[in-house]
């Protein structure tokens, strides 16, 4: 057993597996084995993640559009992919309604800077910005 999740780990996860969920894939103990990378998630932290999938799964379409009404002169398939799925985390973080925006924006933020490319953290901070309006 590996070490136990972090609340902000927690999120990482939350991220490798809703971007595994815009790649099509599917979400087996594989698939979350490698999202997990050799860590633990206490029960509180596997229910934060589970929340977060089915709430994009059931609202992917809705929270695309939303994150494409904010889009000047981009569409979605020609964001980068780790940019797109750090979004739709953060969205979906909105949506559930369980954490403060200030802490979701912030994290995302990191996210995109850990997975993303040297603008990154710039672009997420201003779309959810706007969509936090």
């Amino acid at each position: 057993m590996g070490q136990a999740l972090s609340r902000s780990e927690s999120r990482e996860v939350a991220l490798r597996l809703v971007f595994a969920l815009g790649q099509k894939t599917v979400l087996d103990q594989n698939t979350w084995s490698l999202a997990l990378d050799g860590k633990t998630a206490p029960a509180p932290e596997q229910q934060y993640i589970s929340q977060i999938l089915e709430k994009f799964s059931a609202e992917q379409a809705s929270i695309d559009a939303r994150i494409t009404s904010h889009l000047q002169k981009w569409t979605l398939d020609r964001l980068r992919q780790t940019d797109l799925a750090v979004l739709r985390l953060a969205l979906t973080e909105m949506l559930l309604g369980t954490v403060p925006v200030p802490v979701i924006i912030n994290e995302a933020v990191n996210l995109a800077k850990k997975y993303g490319e040297a603008q990154s953290g710039a672009f997420v901070n201003g779309i959810l910005a706007q969509l936090a309006e």
